[in-house]
């Protein structure tokens, strides 16, 4: 109808391009918890980023508060070690928040999913 094909996606493709991601993370400098924690409570210290991700993110960002006021009253070690947890147990590093902040920078919206991600898991 439009013209336009899209070229088919393979596991194989999909778990290549895996491999290279986890390759370039294993080069990338250790987290630095003081820094991922300062870096989440400058995000939900800033009015800005918090409207921008309660209209992202809808209920998912309002069930969240009291998470974030909790986070936002820890130290920043403390909090990044929190945030080191929840990235290793899922396994998932684009959680960081200096990650996402670099995203959401960049103008992506959907980062704002991984700032409630990164809350719900806190614990």
């Amino acid at each position: 109808m439009g013209g336009e094909e899209t070229a088919t996606r393979t596991i194989e493709d999909v778990q290549s391009e895996d491999a290279a991601f986890r390759a370039a993370e294993a080069t990338a400098p250790p987290m630095d918890p003081a820094e991922e924690g300062a870096a989440l409570k400058g995000m939900l210290s800033d009015a800005g980023t918090c409207d921008r991700c309660g209209r992202v993110a809808a209920a998912r960002w309002g069930a969240c508060a009291s998470v974030a006021d909790a986070a936002r009253a820890m130290g920043d070690e403390e909090l990044g070690v929190k945030i080191g947890r929840v990235v290793e147990d899922l396994d998932a590093a684009h959680l960081r928040p200096t990650s996402i902040r670099k995203r959401l920078d960049d103008g992506v919206d959907a980062a704002c999913h991984g700032v409630v991600t990164l809350l719900t898991n806190l614990k």
